[in-house]
């Protein structure tokens, strides 16, 4: 695989369209999880709190799906893996050692052998590596970002309505067993009280639309481009993405559009031959980055 000539690629424009509600978290207030929001000073010198979509978020499902295709494309098993190499894999690893001195041999290798740390950025021993992605906020398609959206969503039905429009809170329930049948199953000898918690979850409503860029800087190597197609098609494959939190409640599904999903797919299937031809290469150099 040829990997070290530069590419210029083009920013990836993300549409993104939620299908259920969207919960980004920013803690707690009693029993309700608040929904993250961001300060923007708007042109007429006024200001809101508008929801969004952290780039970090994105980011993070880029690395965590790239990270659970290298596991089951090495066929790599429970508990055979050091705790650096894991947090190598799915965090970008930590300072390990002390020391000013980069080590370039290293850096080099990874982008030759595993790019995907170098797309998304590592640490290494005493080195911290910055990555050639670049991530932007998704932020919601409403009044208060129209100024900085581009055409023609600046000018769509939606970019006409303020923000408040999109937002919605949404609740449940925890029940205690002592309610249903398998309270039969407790021992009788103790005293049980039924209790039903009721907790809210601030939103984006189903139907809110989202924006944002995906980009690779100029230093971005062939490696790092197909590492970044792979990427994409493992974390909105068909062009369905789940974002955000809670999404074991059904929270944050999404259809996306501005990903070439055939190029990304062609892209997953040669990084998937790669990975699976050098797993032993790969191994050793993430043992050896992470030691």
């Amino acid at each position: 695989m040829t990997i070290i000539a530069p590419t210029a690629t083009a920013t990836i424009d993300l549409t993104v369209v939620l299908t259920s509600p969207l919960h980004h978290g920013a803690g707690s207030s009693g029993n309700t999880s608040l929904l993250r929001t961001h300060e923007v000073a708007l042109p007429d010198g006024s200001h809101a709190r508008v929801p969004f979509l952290s780039a970090n978020s994105i980011r993070h499902g880029l690395r965590d799906a790239i990270a659970w295709h290298a596991a089951r494309e090495m066929s790599i098993t429970d508990g055979s893996l050091a705790k650096g190499v894991v947090d190598l894999l799915w965090s970008g690893g930590a300072v390990t050692t002390t020391g000013a001195q980069v080590n370039l041999d290293i850096a080099r290798r990874i982008d030759d052998i595993f790019p995907a740390l170098g797309l998304l950025g590592y640490a290494a021993k005493s080195d911290i590596i910055a990555g050639t992605l670049r991530v932007s906020d998704l932020e919601v398609v409403a009044r208060e970002n129209a100024w900085r959206l581009p055409e023609p969503l600046a000018s769509s039905p939606q970019a006409a309505l303020g923000v408040a429009a999109f937002r919605t809170e949404e609740f449940g329930t925890r029940h205690d067993i002592a309610s249903t049948p398998v309270a039969r199953l407790v021992d009788t000898a103790q005293h049980v009280t039924g209790t039903q918690m009721i907790y809210d979850v601030q939103a984006l409503k189903a139907g809110t639309i989202l924006h944002g860029t995906i980009s690779l800087t100029p230093a971005a190597t062939e490696g790092h481009r197909l590492a970044l197609g792979a990427a994409l098609a493992l974390w909105a494959p068909g062009g369905s993405v789940n974002l955000g939190a809670k999404n074991a409640l059904g929270y944050g599904t999404a259809t996306v559009a501005g990903i070439d999903l055939d190029e990304a797919t062609d892209q997953l299937a040669q990084w998937t031959g790669h990975v699976s031809r050098e797993r032993d290469v790969i191994l050793a150099l993430l043992a050896e980055v992470a030691g």
